[in-house]
């Protein structure tokens, strides 16, 4: 922070204080799991397509089912290595709440501002255009107050995660939290 001309540092809000670096771990998490299920693609391919048992004893095998066999193993390399990439890609709106949110809003709460919690109560009452998803989605992305902007940190998808996430849970698991 700056020094004022009177020597002293002025007051930030507590979550301009915090440097928390602006990470790309979300893609760095992603590229890892494609390059690796790239791998392991391309190693079951090549067991597939080598002949190679692993050790097992040499048997008669016929040309056909060798190809079934070769065609099966590359089908389900493909589709782990498909699978495995999407599950990569998946939000957790859970993880992003407690990473994110969960200093402020621990258990639904707000420990910033008493009584602005995350129950449908709370939001109908202090939220700027009530209880309903364009709301919550606003204040997601712009703050207000206390309330950092998520805007430009969290993913557009993880936003609408996000927004359908507290929606869900005030009328549910922070239905009673005051």
């Amino acid at each position: 922070p700056a020094v004022s001309p009177t020597g002293s540092t002025p007051s930030l809000p507590m979550y301009q204080q915090i440097n928390a670096p602006k990470s790309n771990m979300k893609k760095t998490l992603l590229t890892a799991s494609v390059a690796l299920n790239a791998l392991l693609v391309v190693a079951l391919c090549f067991m597939a397509f080598s002949g190679n048992t692993l050790g097992a004893p040499v048997r008669s095998v016929s040309v056909n089912s060798q190809v079934g066999r070769r065609a099966a193993m590359g089908g389900a390399a493909a589709g782990m290595g498909l699978a495995a990439t999407r599950m990569a890609k998946a939000v957790d709106p859970n993880s992003i709440f407690e990473t994110n949110c969960g200093a402020c809003h621990q258990g639904g709460g707000n420990n910033i501002i008493t009584g602005h919690t995350l129950s449908k109560t709370a939001i109908e009452q202090y939220l700027d255009g009530g209880w309903n998803k364009e709301a919550i989605e606003y204040q997601i992305r712009n703050g207000k107050g206390p309330m950092p902007a998520w805007e430009g940190v969290l993913s557009d998808e993880e936003i609408k995660a996000m927004t359908e996430w507290v929606y869900e849970q005030s009328t549910t698991t922070f239905k009673d939290v005051n």
